[in-house]
Protein backbone atom coordinates (compact mmCIF):
# COMPACT_ATOMS: atom_id res chain seq x y z
CA UNK A 1 0.00 0.00 0.00
CA UNK A 2 3.10 2.31 0.99
CA UNK A 3 3.87 1.99 -2.72
CA UNK A 4 1.13 2.90 -4.35
CA UNK A 5 1.51 6.28 -2.87
CA UNK A 6 4.29 7.35 -4.93
CA UNK A 7 2.38 6.62 -8.23
CA UNK A 8 1.69 9.42 -10.88
CA UNK A 9 -2.09 11.13 -10.17
CA UNK A 10 -2.66 10.55 -14.20
CA UNK A 11 -2.23 6.95 -14.28
CA UNK A 12 -5.47 4.79 -14.70
CA UNK A 13 -7.66 4.85 -11.23
CA UNK A 14 -8.86 1.59 -9.61
CA UNK A 15 -11.45 1.43 -7.17
CA UNK A 16 -11.51 -2.49 -5.63
CA UNK A 17 -15.84 -2.89 -5.20
CA UNK A 18 -16.96 -6.33 -3.87
CA UNK A 19 -13.79 -8.02 -5.77
CA UNK A 20 -14.91 -5.85 -8.68
CA UNK A 21 -11.56 -3.83 -10.41
CA UNK A 22 -13.68 -0.68 -11.14
CA UNK A 23 -11.03 1.41 -14.19
CA UNK A 24 -11.47 5.33 -14.14
CA UNK A 25 -10.54 5.85 -17.92
CA UNK A 26 -12.68 8.78 -18.55
CA UNK A 27 -9.92 10.96 -16.57
CA UNK A 28 -7.24 10.08 -18.72
CA UNK A 29 -8.99 10.93 -21.59
CA UNK A 30 -6.83 13.87 -23.56
CA UNK A 31 -7.95 17.11 -22.33
CA UNK A 32 -9.33 18.33 -25.64
CA UNK A 33 -11.38 15.14 -25.56
CA UNK A 34 -13.10 15.81 -21.87
CA UNK A 35 -14.14 19.23 -22.74
CA UNK A 36 -15.73 18.28 -26.14
CA UNK A 37 -17.46 15.60 -24.18
CA UNK A 38 -18.70 18.02 -21.70
CA UNK A 39 -19.50 20.59 -24.23
CA UNK A 40 -22.42 17.80 -25.35
CA UNK A 41 -23.97 18.47 -21.64
CA UNK A 42 -26.36 21.47 -20.21
CA UNK A 43 -24.25 23.56 -17.83
CA UNK A 44 -26.13 22.26 -14.63
CA UNK A 45 -24.65 18.72 -14.95
CA UNK A 46 -21.08 20.01 -16.22
CA UNK A 47 -20.69 21.76 -13.53
CA UNK A 48 -22.00 18.76 -11.23
CA UNK A 49 -18.84 16.91 -12.53
CA UNK A 50 -16.72 19.59 -10.58
CA UNK A 51 -17.24 17.14 -7.54
CA UNK A 52 -16.03 14.09 -9.15
CA UNK A 53 -12.48 15.20 -7.80
CA UNK A 54 -9.70 17.93 -7.62
CA UNK A 55 -8.85 17.56 -11.36
CA UNK A 56 -12.92 17.98 -12.24
CA UNK A 57 -12.83 21.26 -9.69
CA UNK A 58 -12.03 23.53 -12.65
CA UNK A 59 -12.22 21.85 -15.52
CA UNK A 60 -16.00 23.27 -16.37
CA UNK A 61 -14.63 26.61 -16.57
CA UNK A 62 -12.86 26.10 -20.04
CA UNK A 63 -16.08 24.03 -21.72
CA UNK A 64 -16.18 25.59 -24.74
CA UNK A 65 -20.12 25.69 -24.25
CA UNK A 66 -22.63 27.04 -22.21
CA UNK A 67 -26.84 25.67 -22.08
CA UNK A 68 -29.03 27.06 -19.86
CA UNK A 69 -32.45 26.09 -19.78
CA UNK A 70 -34.82 27.25 -16.99
CA UNK A 71 -37.46 23.85 -17.50
CA UNK A 72 -38.63 23.19 -14.10
CA UNK A 73 -36.72 26.18 -12.13
CA UNK A 74 -38.11 28.67 -10.07
CA UNK A 75 -37.29 32.05 -11.77
CA UNK A 76 -35.27 33.85 -9.33
CA UNK A 77 -33.21 30.85 -8.87
CA UNK A 78 -32.49 30.39 -13.00
CA UNK A 79 -31.63 34.03 -12.63
CA UNK A 80 -29.36 33.36 -9.78
CA UNK A 81 -27.56 30.09 -11.64
CA UNK A 82 -27.01 31.76 -14.84
CA UNK A 83 -25.20 35.38 -13.21
CA UNK A 84 -23.12 32.98 -11.01
CA UNK A 85 -21.76 30.26 -13.33
CA UNK A 86 -21.21 33.33 -15.81
CA UNK A 87 -18.67 35.62 -13.36
CA UNK A 88 -17.44 32.26 -12.76
CA UNK A 89 -16.36 31.85 -15.97
CA UNK A 90 -15.18 35.66 -16.02
CA UNK A 91 -12.88 34.51 -13.18
CA UNK A 92 -11.85 31.34 -14.44
CA UNK A 93 -11.05 33.66 -17.60
CA UNK A 94 -8.47 35.32 -15.74
CA UNK A 95 -6.75 31.73 -14.14
CA UNK A 96 -7.00 29.74 -16.61
CA UNK A 97 -5.85 29.57 -20.52
CA UNK A 98 -9.28 30.12 -21.31
CA UNK A 99 -10.22 30.28 -24.88
CA UNK A 100 -13.62 31.32 -24.56
CA UNK A 101 -16.79 29.77 -25.65
CA UNK A 102 -17.76 29.05 -29.12
CA UNK A 103 -21.33 27.89 -27.97
CA UNK A 104 -24.39 29.50 -26.06
CA UNK A 105 -27.50 28.27 -25.72
CA UNK A 106 -30.51 30.09 -24.05
CA UNK A 107 -34.09 28.18 -23.57
CA UNK A 108 -36.12 30.10 -21.41
CA UNK A 109 -40.19 28.88 -21.16
CA UNK A 110 -41.40 32.05 -18.50
CA UNK A 111 -39.89 35.47 -19.87
CA UNK A 112 -41.49 37.88 -18.08
CA UNK A 113 -40.87 41.02 -19.99
CA UNK A 114 -37.43 42.22 -18.22
CA UNK A 115 -34.58 42.09 -20.38
CA UNK A 116 -31.79 43.16 -17.91
CA UNK A 117 -30.84 39.61 -16.78
CA UNK A 118 -31.04 38.31 -20.72
CA UNK A 119 -29.29 41.85 -22.24
CA UNK A 120 -26.49 40.97 -20.08
CA UNK A 121 -25.94 37.36 -20.37
CA UNK A 122 -25.48 37.95 -23.99
CA UNK A 123 -23.53 40.55 -23.86
CA UNK A 124 -21.08 38.04 -22.00
CA UNK A 125 -21.61 35.21 -24.60
CA UNK A 126 -21.11 37.60 -27.89
CA UNK A 127 -17.64 38.67 -26.35
CA UNK A 128 -16.58 35.26 -26.90
CA UNK A 129 -15.05 33.38 -30.02
CA UNK A 130 -18.69 32.55 -30.85
CA UNK A 131 -19.92 30.32 -33.55
CA UNK A 132 -23.23 28.78 -32.67
CA UNK A 133 -25.97 30.84 -30.91
CA UNK A 134 -29.59 29.48 -29.91
CA UNK A 135 -31.98 31.45 -27.92
CA UNK A 136 -35.69 30.66 -27.07
CA UNK A 137 -37.44 32.74 -25.26
CA UNK A 138 -40.88 32.06 -24.67
CA UNK A 139 -42.78 35.09 -23.03
CA UNK A 140 -45.48 34.47 -20.61
CA UNK A 141 -47.96 36.31 -23.11
CA UNK A 142 -48.22 36.38 -26.75
CA UNK A 143 -48.50 40.21 -26.90
CA UNK A 144 -46.34 42.45 -28.67
CA UNK A 145 -44.58 44.03 -26.07
CA UNK A 146 -44.15 40.65 -23.81
CA UNK A 147 -41.50 39.07 -26.56
CA UNK A 148 -37.63 39.99 -25.86
CA UNK A 149 -36.00 41.97 -28.65
CA UNK A 150 -32.77 41.85 -29.42
CA UNK A 151 -30.13 44.42 -28.22
CA UNK A 152 -28.43 46.20 -30.31
CA UNK A 153 -25.03 45.94 -29.37
CA UNK A 154 -25.52 42.01 -30.32
CA UNK A 155 -25.38 43.16 -33.75
CA UNK A 156 -21.55 42.62 -34.74
CA UNK A 157 -20.53 38.72 -33.97
CA UNK A 158 -17.95 37.96 -37.06
CA UNK A 159 -17.43 34.40 -35.83
CA UNK A 160 -20.99 33.46 -35.59
CA UNK A 161 -21.73 30.24 -38.21
CA UNK A 162 -25.56 29.32 -37.03
CA UNK A 163 -27.80 31.41 -35.24
CA UNK A 164 -31.33 29.85 -34.19
CA UNK A 165 -33.89 32.39 -32.81
CA UNK A 166 -37.12 31.41 -31.56
CA UNK A 167 -39.98 33.33 -30.32
CA UNK A 168 -37.96 36.56 -30.42
CA UNK A 169 -39.76 39.65 -31.50
CA UNK A 170 -37.65 40.79 -35.28
CA UNK A 171 -37.33 44.13 -35.68
CA UNK A 172 -36.70 45.54 -39.13
CA UNK A 173 -33.77 47.53 -38.61
CA UNK A 174 -32.56 45.10 -35.91
CA UNK A 175 -32.57 42.20 -37.93
CA UNK A 176 -31.30 43.38 -40.86
CA UNK A 177 -28.51 44.49 -38.88
CA UNK A 178 -27.85 41.51 -37.42
CA UNK A 179 -27.62 39.22 -40.12
CA UNK A 180 -25.05 41.79 -42.01
CA UNK A 181 -23.50 41.71 -38.68
CA UNK A 182 -22.82 38.20 -38.98
CA UNK A 183 -20.80 37.47 -42.52
CA UNK A 184 -19.83 34.08 -41.64
CA UNK A 185 -23.43 32.75 -40.75
CA UNK A 186 -24.13 29.97 -43.21
CA UNK A 187 -27.26 28.77 -40.97
CA UNK A 188 -30.17 30.83 -40.01
CA UNK A 189 -33.08 29.23 -37.99
CA UNK A 190 -36.06 31.64 -37.54
CA UNK A 191 -38.54 29.98 -35.43
CA UNK A 192 -42.07 31.34 -34.08
CA UNK A 193 -40.89 34.80 -33.85
CA UNK A 194 -43.21 38.03 -33.73
CA UNK A 195 -42.38 40.25 -37.30
CA UNK A 196 -44.47 43.07 -37.24
CA UNK A 197 -42.49 44.21 -40.27
CA UNK A 198 -41.48 42.60 -43.76
CA UNK A 199 -38.22 40.41 -43.59
CA UNK A 200 -34.84 40.77 -45.48
CA UNK A 201 -32.49 38.30 -45.54
CA UNK A 202 -29.33 39.08 -47.15
CA UNK A 203 -26.51 37.04 -47.16
CA UNK A 204 -23.44 36.38 -49.35
CA UNK A 205 -21.89 32.68 -47.04
CA UNK A 206 -25.58 31.72 -45.77
CA UNK A 207 -26.44 27.56 -47.13
CA UNK A 208 -29.47 26.83 -44.76
CA UNK A 209 -32.75 28.92 -43.93
CA UNK A 210 -35.34 27.69 -41.89
CA UNK A 211 -38.26 30.49 -41.41
CA UNK A 212 -41.02 28.42 -39.67
CA UNK A 213 -44.11 30.88 -38.39
CA UNK A 214 -43.31 34.67 -38.43
CA UNK A 215 -47.00 35.70 -38.73
CA UNK A 216 -49.29 36.81 -41.45
CA UNK A 217 -49.11 39.37 -43.74
CA UNK A 218 -45.78 40.64 -44.50
CA UNK A 219 -42.83 39.67 -47.11
CA UNK A 220 -39.88 37.56 -46.70
CA UNK A 221 -36.98 38.67 -49.14
CA UNK A 222 -34.34 36.35 -49.41
CA UNK A 223 -31.31 37.55 -51.32
CA UNK A 224 -28.53 34.70 -50.56
CA UNK A 225 -26.44 33.37 -53.81
CA UNK A 226 -24.68 30.65 -52.00
CA UNK A 227 -28.02 29.35 -50.57
CA UNK A 228 -28.52 25.75 -50.85
CA UNK A 229 -31.48 24.59 -48.85
CA UNK A 230 -34.72 26.60 -47.26
CA UNK A 231 -37.98 25.28 -45.48
CA UNK A 232 -40.55 27.50 -45.74
CA UNK A 233 -43.19 27.08 -42.73
CA UNK A 234 -46.45 30.00 -42.87
CA UNK A 235 -49.05 27.72 -40.98
CA UNK A 236 -51.25 28.37 -43.73
CA UNK A 237 -50.35 32.15 -42.92
CA UNK A 238 -51.19 34.82 -45.72
CA UNK A 239 -47.24 35.57 -46.94
CA UNK A 240 -45.20 37.46 -50.10
CA UNK A 241 -42.23 35.31 -50.74
CA UNK A 242 -39.43 36.57 -53.19
CA UNK A 243 -35.95 34.50 -53.34
CA UNK A 244 -33.46 36.49 -55.42
CA UNK A 245 -30.43 35.34 -56.67
CA UNK A 246 -30.83 32.38 -54.97
CA UNK A 247 -29.51 30.60 -58.27
CA UNK A 248 -27.60 27.73 -55.88
CA UNK A 249 -30.85 26.44 -53.92
CA UNK A 250 -30.91 22.74 -54.60
CA UNK A 251 -33.54 21.63 -51.77
CA UNK A 252 -36.83 23.38 -51.06
CA UNK A 253 -39.43 22.54 -48.09
CA UNK A 254 -42.80 23.90 -48.03
CA UNK A 255 -44.64 23.13 -44.42
CA UNK A 256 -48.40 24.26 -44.75
CA UNK A 257 -48.25 26.87 -47.39
CA UNK A 258 -51.48 27.75 -49.39
CA UNK A 259 -50.28 28.77 -52.99
CA UNK A 260 -53.57 30.90 -52.49
CA UNK A 261 -52.06 33.00 -49.81
CA UNK A 262 -48.65 33.19 -51.45
CA UNK A 263 -49.14 35.06 -54.80
CA UNK A 264 -46.65 33.70 -57.85
CA UNK A 265 -45.84 30.95 -55.78
CA UNK A 266 -45.23 28.33 -58.90
CA UNK A 267 -43.37 31.27 -60.17
CA UNK A 268 -40.99 31.66 -57.85
CA UNK A 269 -40.42 27.54 -57.60
CA UNK A 270 -39.81 27.62 -61.05
CA UNK A 271 -37.27 30.24 -61.30
CA UNK A 272 -35.06 28.05 -59.08
CA UNK A 273 -32.99 26.24 -62.06
CA UNK A 274 -30.98 24.24 -60.43
CA UNK A 275 -33.88 22.91 -57.83
CA UNK A 276 -32.98 19.21 -56.69
CA UNK A 277 -35.42 17.95 -54.11
CA UNK A 278 -38.82 19.25 -53.51
CA UNK A 279 -40.76 18.55 -50.40
CA UNK A 280 -44.62 19.52 -50.00
CA UNK A 281 -46.46 19.30 -46.62
CA UNK A 282 -50.05 20.62 -46.98
CA UNK A 283 -49.01 22.69 -49.65
CA UNK A 284 -51.62 21.89 -52.59
CA UNK A 285 -49.71 22.91 -55.84
CA UNK A 286 -51.26 21.23 -58.58
CA UNK A 287 -48.89 21.03 -61.52
CA UNK A 288 -44.91 20.24 -60.63
CA UNK A 289 -43.10 20.91 -63.45
CA UNK A 290 -39.63 21.23 -63.17
CA UNK A 291 -37.06 19.32 -65.29
CA UNK A 292 -34.01 19.00 -63.05
CA UNK A 293 -35.78 17.89 -60.12
CA UNK A 294 -34.42 14.25 -58.78
CA UNK A 295 -36.13 13.84 -55.29
CA UNK A 296 -40.01 14.68 -54.89
CA UNK A 297 -41.94 14.65 -51.45
CA UNK A 298 -45.94 15.03 -51.01
CA UNK A 299 -47.52 14.63 -47.71
CA UNK A 300 -51.03 15.10 -46.44
CA UNK A 301 -51.10 15.48 -42.52
CA UNK A 302 -54.34 17.08 -42.00
CA UNK A 303 -56.89 15.42 -41.20
CA UNK A 304 -60.59 16.64 -41.72
CA UNK A 305 -64.01 15.37 -41.38
CA UNK A 306 -64.30 16.10 -45.23
CA UNK A 307 -61.41 14.33 -46.03
CA UNK A 308 -62.45 11.91 -48.53
CA UNK A 309 -64.35 14.70 -50.57
CA UNK A 310 -61.30 16.62 -50.40
CA UNK A 311 -58.95 13.93 -52.01
CA UNK A 312 -61.57 13.35 -54.51
CA UNK A 313 -61.18 16.62 -56.32
CA UNK A 314 -57.16 16.77 -55.61
CA UNK A 315 -55.35 15.85 -59.30
CA UNK A 316 -51.96 16.10 -59.11
CA UNK A 317 -49.48 16.56 -62.45
CA UNK A 318 -46.17 15.62 -62.24
CA UNK A 319 -44.01 16.41 -64.73
CA UNK A 320 -40.32 15.98 -63.83
CA UNK A 321 -38.02 13.93 -66.80
CA UNK A 322 -35.29 13.66 -64.30
CA UNK A 323 -36.97 12.38 -61.36
CA UNK A 324 -35.78 9.07 -59.45
CA UNK A 325 -37.51 9.47 -56.00
CA UNK A 326 -40.78 9.84 -55.08
CA UNK A 327 -42.34 9.63 -51.78
CA UNK A 328 -46.21 10.19 -51.07
CA UNK A 329 -47.79 10.23 -47.67
CA UNK A 330 -51.55 10.33 -47.00
CA UNK A 331 -54.75 9.01 -45.39
CA UNK A 332 -56.19 7.49 -48.65
CA UNK A 333 -55.31 6.37 -52.23
CA UNK A 334 -58.02 8.26 -53.81
CA UNK A 335 -55.86 12.06 -54.98
CA UNK A 336 -54.58 11.31 -58.75
CA UNK A 337 -51.04 11.29 -59.20
CA UNK A 338 -50.68 11.72 -63.17
CA UNK A 339 -46.60 11.04 -63.19
CA UNK A 340 -44.60 11.95 -65.95
CA UNK A 341 -41.07 10.28 -64.67
CA UNK A 342 -39.68 8.13 -67.01
CA UNK A 343 -36.13 7.84 -64.81
CA UNK A 344 -38.46 7.62 -61.93
CA UNK A 345 -36.06 5.00 -59.49
CA UNK A 346 -38.50 4.59 -56.67
CA UNK A 347 -41.81 5.14 -55.73
CA UNK A 348 -42.54 5.03 -51.61
CA UNK A 349 -46.23 5.20 -50.72
CA UNK A 350 -46.56 5.49 -47.09
CA UNK A 351 -50.58 5.08 -45.50
CA UNK A 352 -50.84 6.73 -41.95
CA UNK A 353 -54.15 5.11 -40.57
CA UNK A 354 -53.50 6.76 -36.89
CA UNK A 355 -56.15 8.85 -35.44
CA UNK A 356 -58.49 7.88 -39.00
CA UNK A 357 -61.29 5.77 -39.35
CA UNK A 358 -61.63 4.14 -42.49
CA UNK A 359 -63.80 1.75 -43.78
CA UNK A 360 -61.57 -0.94 -45.56
CA UNK A 361 -63.50 -2.87 -48.09
CA UNK A 362 -63.34 -3.94 -51.59
CA UNK A 363 -63.66 -0.31 -52.97
CA UNK A 364 -60.78 0.62 -50.53
CA UNK A 365 -58.51 -2.00 -52.61
CA UNK A 366 -59.73 -1.05 -55.70
CA UNK A 367 -58.78 2.36 -55.00
CA UNK A 368 -55.64 1.22 -53.94
CA UNK A 369 -54.59 -0.76 -57.37
CA UNK A 370 -55.63 2.13 -59.37
CA UNK A 371 -53.56 4.44 -57.27
CA UNK A 372 -50.63 2.02 -57.64
CA UNK A 373 -50.86 2.30 -61.32
CA UNK A 374 -49.84 5.44 -61.68
CA UNK A 375 -46.61 4.60 -61.12
CA UNK A 376 -45.64 1.52 -63.10
CA UNK A 377 -43.04 3.97 -64.65
CA UNK A 378 -41.51 3.56 -61.63
CA UNK A 379 -38.52 0.39 -60.84
CA UNK A 380 -39.33 -0.24 -57.18
CA UNK A 381 -42.93 0.55 -55.75
CA UNK A 382 -43.00 0.38 -51.87
CA UNK A 383 -45.97 0.48 -49.88
CA UNK A 384 -45.71 1.31 -46.02
CA UNK A 385 -48.85 0.74 -44.21
CA UNK A 386 -50.10 0.44 -40.10
CA UNK A 387 -52.24 -2.04 -40.02
CA UNK A 388 -53.09 -5.75 -40.52
CA UNK A 389 -56.00 -4.99 -42.47
CA UNK A 390 -55.11 -2.53 -44.69
CA UNK A 391 -51.87 -5.05 -45.15
CA UNK A 392 -53.91 -7.54 -47.48
CA UNK A 393 -53.12 -7.38 -50.66
CA UNK A 394 -52.63 -9.48 -54.01
CA UNK A 395 -53.49 -12.31 -51.74
CA UNK A 396 -50.33 -11.82 -49.40
CA UNK A 397 -50.61 -10.98 -45.40
CA UNK A 398 -47.76 -7.93 -44.57
CA UNK A 399 -47.15 -7.70 -40.92
CA UNK A 400 -46.51 -3.63 -40.48
CA UNK A 401 -43.52 -4.02 -43.09
CA UNK A 402 -43.31 -2.63 -46.25
CA UNK A 403 -44.48 -4.02 -49.32
CA UNK A 404 -41.98 -3.93 -52.82
CA UNK A 405 -43.23 -4.25 -55.84
CA UNK A 406 -41.00 -4.89 -58.88
CA UNK A 407 -42.17 -3.61 -62.64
Amino acid sequence: MAGNKGKNHTETKQVRHSNVVIIDRISNLPHSILLHILSLLPTVDVIRTSLISKSWRYLWNSVPALEFCDVGVEEQKFYNFVNNCLEHRIIGKRRLNDLGINRFKLEMHGYGGSSVHVDRWLSFAVQQHLEELDLHIEPNFCTPSSYYCIPSFYYCIPSLTVLKLDRLKLNDDVFDNLVMGCPSLEKLFLHNCFANCDLEVSSLNLKYLEVIDTGSDHSISVEAVNLQSFVFDTRGGICNLYLVSCKNLRTLTLNYVDPFNIPRLDNVISELRILESLTLVDCYIRIIQYQYLKVLVLKRKIIEDDADELDRMMEINVDTPNLVSFHYEDVSFTSKVLLNSPNLEEANIKLDYEGVRKKIDMNWYVDMIDFLSYFDCSKVVSLYVYSEEVCYFDKLLVLGYSYELCF
